[in-house]
């Protein structure tokens, strides 16, 4: 079997920086740690705004982009026959998919000529994605058949956890699904106070306040009006809570406006735009008492880990992928999908003095998985690909030319 460092791979993806996901920062995690021991890259679109990629430590291949109005990302444009030839030249020996449209299919196609074999991880839930821009639920059908088709036509299927695995299933795939969970880069700090104050600082922070947090992309799937609903419940009780909503995206006014027409002041709700800096955003976290993700969207998100390294404990919904990494009252919390669950779970929190940090510091002992840790699994899952696929090759049948 081979071994990491004879392993070259090549990463796919239809977003990257200078947009901040969850799923760009697994892509960049998966080339940053792998470069470090062989080669891998990074295969994208050029984006809307322009991106330095020559600080990310590893090289990046930006492919021609489609732009649309109305959307937030820019999406790759069919096959570059300069890339193709790069790629090449750099004796891939895997290629690891994170979407089933143009980088994808791309990928599919490129490892079908080099004749490598390519892995795909699904990410996201194409079918609400769908249904949410058309509202239509044969166009989010289609969509769903188009997934279900790319992800069967690969050598390997990834999800990052049980229940993400499960929404492609409910798309109609059949074949075999490995789990490979998302990492986290975020450690505990040496220097918690010093990240704290510089956050606080730069934010106007709220003091001596039970201080909710969300960090994510500001869309509605995301279930942000659920967020603003439930603390808009708490405000009308008390005055000792403060949210903190981090990020930026393309319904980021709206959201903002939903909080104005609740009557939610600036003081109450502080919005803070996309944080870029890892250190400032570590400090914004540990100014935080609980990480308030409700979201139903989200298979694996990386936000949640990050909390937890920070030792702030997560309320999520109750059956959601999302808390998969919870069990509720040990390292996490959840409720039901719905305001009044949600904030009377809050105020159960914080009812018992010290209970929400011990919880806290539950979830920084068992939820982060640093990508260090992870990596080797994935170096053993390509080699693992890597093989069949040889054999698979070597097993085929030869073509039996005529006879002239």
């Amino acid at each position: 079997m081979l071994k990491p460092e004879e392993i070259r791979s090549a990463q796919f993806i239809d977003v990257f920086f200078p947009v901040v996901d969850g799923v760009v920062q697994t892509v960049h995690n998966y080339a940053l740690n792998m470069n470090r021991r062989s080669y891998s890259c990074v295969v994208c679109p050029k984006g809307k705004d322009e991106h330095d990629d020559t600080t990310l430590g590893y090289e990046v291949f930006r492919e021609p982009s489609l732009t649309f109005a109305k959307a937030e990302y820019a999406l790759a444009a069919p096959i570059d026959a300069k890339i193709y030839k790069e790629l090449k030249n750099r004796d891939c020996s895997i290629f690891h998919a994170h979407s089933p449209f143009n980088s994808g299919v791309f990928a599919a196609m490129m490892a079908r000529r080099m004749e490598i074999p390519v892995v795909a991880t699904f990410h996201s839930k194409y079918w609400s994605d769908a249904y949410q821009y058309t509202h239509s639920t044969l166009a989010a059908d289609l969509m769903a058949k188009w997934v279900v088709n790319f992800y069967q036509s690969c050598d390997a299927v990834w999800a990052c956890s049980e229940g993400t695995a499960e929404t492609l299933r409910s798309y109609g795939y059949q074949g075999e699904i490995t789990i490979m969970t998302n990492g986290t880069n975020f450690k505990a700090p040496t220097n918690p106070d010093e990240l704290r104050a510089r956050a606080k600082a730069e934010f106007q922070l709220p003091e001596g306040k039970k201080t909710l947090l969300f960090v994510g992309h500001q869309i509605w799937q995301k279930n942000l009006k659920l967020v603003l609903d439930s603390f808009r419940l708490l405000c009308d009780e008390s005055d000792d809570y403060r949210l903190v909503v981090v990020g930026t995206g393309i319904a980021a006014q709206e959201i903002r406006d939903y909080a104005a027409s609740l009557g939610l002041s600036e003081e109450q709700v502080r919005f803070t735009g996309v944080i870029s800096d890892r250190d400032l955003l570590s400090g914004v976290f540990l100014n935080a008492d609980l990480f308030f993700f409700p979201s139903v969207y989200d298979n694996t998100p990386l936000v949640v880990r990050e909390a937890a390294a920070m030792g702030v404990p997560a309320l999520l919904t109750k059956g959601s992928n999302a808390a998969e990494s919870v069990t509720p009252g040990v390292n996490g919390f959840v409720a039901e999908e719905d305001a009044q669950a949600m904030c009377g779970e809050i105020r159960r929190i914080f009812a018992t003095e010290g209970y929400v940090r011990a919880i806290g510091q539950k979830a920084k002992e068992t939820i982060p998985i640093p990508w260090e840790e992870l990596i080797p699994r994935v170096y053993e899952q390509y080699a693992q690909i890597i093989e069949r696929k040889q054999i698979e090759l070597k097993n085929r049948p030869k073509k039996i030319l005529p006879l002239k």
